[in-house]
């Protein structure tokens, strides 16, 4: 059941809890977007190497370009599979940003381009028919730019905004099919996948019980943290089971912006201007709520001050260069309601810098 305004129970954001896609709160909203002929994987970094490896295939790649701010783990993980990579400056929080590829991409290169927050219009200023061009659209899965993308390549961490255990998906735009790289079963990725699915139904458990069960919520804490922890220490592509492609695909048709819409309107709405950050709007909705700081001690202040009453935000990204600032996500999604907003903005709206 929704949090009651003053009483947020078991608190806001974190990791998705099991639900059922076939459940009544997520019934009404049907999903229009199945990108043609698209490839499923355990995650969206999967996604990417698998795209990266069928570029391969064709020609010899000079530069893979990603973007200077972006996911620290899949950056990371990135660079252990690949030693010609490097950055580009972008600007996250505006919209309208080009990226100026004539001014670096040369032949034969591969320029990531993301997403930010579900805002960006992915725009690229280059000419040069041997450049590869993949979109990340992982924090901005259904977007206009997700749904209208004109890259070579598409991917998406689906598990960002969809309540499986694992998901990524890569496609090509025009309906093309990928080709197909033979790849073998993964048993450290079916173990992830039924460790996440396991933290899921605890937390799930978590939620409907009455009181705070300390020892159940350490339970699904330590077996998150440890599914994390394989995944960004395990390197080789898995093949992607087709009971878990028919799971994935049951939640896939689920239009969930349908949700952060009415909660994001609503919610910014009650939110009163601070000079302590700004809010990244758009005429898209987008990922969550999302907040810039320009000051870290601000931000680590202003997140402890949710932490307390049961708010967890995430950063997104740890790890990235200062000058870029901080940018803390809010969650909105379908698990939340009009009144849940109005608690958020309340205590948004009660912080002070001390």
């Amino acid at each position: 059941m929704p949090h009651d305004t003053t009483s947020p129970k078991k608190g806001f954001g974190s990791f998705f809890s099991y639900i059922d896609p076939k459940s009544e709160l997520l019934a009404d909203s049907k999903n229009q977007f199945n990108p043609l002929n698209n490839t499923l994987f355990y995650n969206g970094r999967h996604a990417i190497k698998y795209i990266v490896e069928l570029i391969q295939k064709e020609k010899n790649i000079n530069t893979f370009w990603l973007p200077e701010y972006y996911c620290q783990h899949v950056t990371h993980w990135l660079k252990q599979n690949y030693s010609n990579i490097k950055t580009y400056p972008v600007d996250p929080k505006n919209p309208d940003y080009c990226i100026e590829g004539n001014l670096f991409l040369e032949n034969n290169d591969i320029i990531l381009v993301n997403n930010f927050w579900g805002i960006s219009k992915c725009n690229l200023d280059y000419q040069n028919d041997t450049v590869s061009v993949i979109e990340d659209h992982s924090h901005g899965w259904l977007s206009e730019s997700c749904l209208n993308s004109s890259a070579d390549f598409c991917v998406a961490s689906l598990r960002k905004s969809v309540p499986a255990p694992l998901g990524g998906m890569a496609w090509i735009p025009n309906g093309a099919s990928l080709k197909t790289i033979p790849l073998e079963p993964s048993p450290v990725f079916e173990s992830v996948w039924n460790t996440v699915l396991l933290a899921m139904q605890k937390k799930a458990i978590f939620e409907t019980q009455k009181g705070i069960n300390d020892s159940l919520k350490t339970e699904f804490l330590s077996l998150i943290n440890d599914a994390e922890l394989k995944m960004h220490e395990n390197y080789e592509l898995g093949a992607f089971p087709e009971q878990h492609k028919e799971t994935l695909k049951q939640y896939l048709k689920i239009d969930y912006g349908d949700f952060k819409q009415g909660n994001y309107q609503h919610l910014v709405s009650l939110l009163k201007g601070s000079e302590h950050f700004d809010l990244i709007s758009s005429t898209e909705t987008t990922f969550g709520l999302t907040l810039y700081f320009d000051n870290l001690d601000t931000m680590n202040a202003f997140k402890n001050h949710l932490i307390s009453q049961q708010i967890y935000p995430s950063l997104l990204w740890p790890g990235n260069p200062k000058t870029y600032g901080y940018y803390l996500n809010i969650h909105i999604d379908y698990r939340y309601n009009k009144s849940d907003m109005t608690y958020m903005s309340r205590i948004i709206n009660k912080f002070k810098q001390v």
